[in-house]
């Protein structure tokens, strides 16, 4: 039996943030959620996967709440690996059909919903401050402070809460979501909608028509692609579309908008998950790629588990909170495998940065076409930009002088005995045939 009087604040209102906020509060736990939106901002992540009705049905959530944001998803069409749309029920999911949610809509009544079943919500709350005051600790928020013997940080994959310099989040890439929200040229009502996943050189397009009629349109791309455009949004837009195909097709039904919307979608593990009275869930303990359509049910799932990990805590169980930052652990590595395993699916712009950050692992090169008679000349464009990323991926060579000697010689053989020589090495270095596979692989040599 739960120990009386145990108080719990919640920082976020997202999908994870909710859950475990329902299932402490039927666990009698005394709930206070705080949300600093007012859910009015265009949300990437659309597409529910079916798997989340289950979920649902779990934490008593009535099915009306769900019907009323959502349309089926008859199928997910993917243009990945050549030009061909593929159908598939879901991109990683095996769990059949899913729905296309109205976000932020989605979101707005499962906070309403938390409120009808007597949990404390502060939407449009924003926590300005929190100190530890012997076992507990003190919020602060507009101007008023609360106490509480436990907080969860639920606030998204940027949170601040309980971060510092030596906890820092394991950032995987720098994957951003690029996002338009389109009105249709046709305003009849839609009773389905699909799904569209499009590979292009620089990233690749997510788009769904949700039960609103407008298109939610993202291009998936790294920041610092998106940086070098150096302001020219309209331009980089309008140039990523023309190297769309089904994409451009789609989107001739949908008016044209200059307004856009930036947000944060890198895939990143916390440092800490866990503490003394906190924890970490969704997307503030753990982030995945949009890619894999699991941020919704990997809220709803996680949240579960971090409610019966602290109430567990609480009655006694003090291995409860390690357990699940273990638990955590394990799915993210799981998820990092089968990303790699998808993106690795598409092939054909490993020239391109985008694909080979995303593709390209040194050492782990199994396959090798590069003998000694081979002749090569070197592709200046992007150069230095492509020699940082595989120095630090294979610190072992030195990059730049090896490419100096291919320039001068052409013939791997040559190149390879004028750079041991340079570096005063009589053996060949193993990484020297990952080194010269990569350099062919990105496009460096011809």
């Amino acid at each position: 039996m739960i120990i009386p009087n145990i108080k719990v604040a919640i920082i976020g209102g997202g999908p994870a943030g909710i859950t475990t906020a329902i299932k402490l509060k039927q666990h009698n736990f005394e709930v206070v959620l705080f949300e600093a939106s007012t859910y009015d901002k265009i949300t990437v992540g659309e597409h529910l996967a079916s798997e989340a009705i289950h979920e649902f049905r779990k934490l008593k959530i009535p099915d009306s709440l769900l019907i009323e944001n959502r349309i089926p998803c008859t199928e997910v069409q993917s243009a990945w690996g050549n030009s061909e749309i593929h159908y598939n029920e879901s991109i990683f999911n095996p769990f059949g059909n899913g729905y296309i949610l109205s976000r932020p809509d989605f979101d707005a009544d499962l906070f309403n919903y938390c409120t009808n079943v007597g949990i404390d919500t502060k939407k449009g709350t924003r926590i300005s401050k929190i100190e530890k005051t012997n076992s507990r600790w003190k919020l602060f928020y507009k101007s008023s402070s609360i106490h509480v013997n436990f907080i969860i940080d639920a606030s998204g994959r940027n949170s601040k809460f309980f971060s510092n310099r030596k906890t820092r989040k394991q950032k995987d890439d720098g994957l951003i979501g690029i996002t338009k929200n389109l009105q249709p040229i046709d305003k009849s009502p839609i009773l389905k909608s699909h799904l569209l996943i499009e590979s292009t050189s620089d990233g690749w397009w997510y788009t769904v028509q949700n039960s609103s009629k407008n298109l939610v349109c993202t291009f998936m791309t790294d920041i610092k692609i998106w940086q070098k455009n150096k302001g020219a949004h309209k331009t980089f837009w309008e140039q990523q579309l023309n190297n769309s195909i089904h994409t451009k097709e789609r989107l001739s039904n949908f008016k044209t908008e200059d307004t856009f919307s930036i947000q944060s979608a890198h895939s990143q593990l916390a440092k800490n998950i866990i503490g003394e009275n906190w924890l970490k869930v969704g997307d503030a303990a753990q982030s995945f790629d949009p890619l894999s359509s699991a941020g919704i049910i990997k809220g709803l799932k996680t949240g579960q588990l971090a409610a019966e990990s602290i109430y567990n805590y609480f009655n006694g169980n003090k291995n409860a909170l390690k357990t699940y930052e273990n638990e955590i652990k394990n799915q993210y590595k799981s998820y990092q495998e089968k990303k790699a395993e998808y993106y690795g699916n598409e092939l054909r712009w490993m020239d391109k940065p985008f694909w080979y950050q995303k593709n390209l692992i040194i050492k782990n090169i199994k396959h090798f076409t590069i003998i000694p008679q081979n002749e090569f000349s070197v592709i200046e464009g992007n150069l230095q930009e492509k020699i940082s990323f595989l120095n630090e991926q294979l610190p072992e060579i030195d990059f730049e002088i090896l490419i100096k000697n291919i320039k001068q010689y052409s013939f791997v053989k040559d190149a390879v005995a004028y750079y041991l020589k340079e570096q005063k090495q009589t053996k060949i270095n193993p990484w020297l045939f990952h080194a010269l596979e990569s350099l062919k692989l990105i496009g460096i040599l011809k």
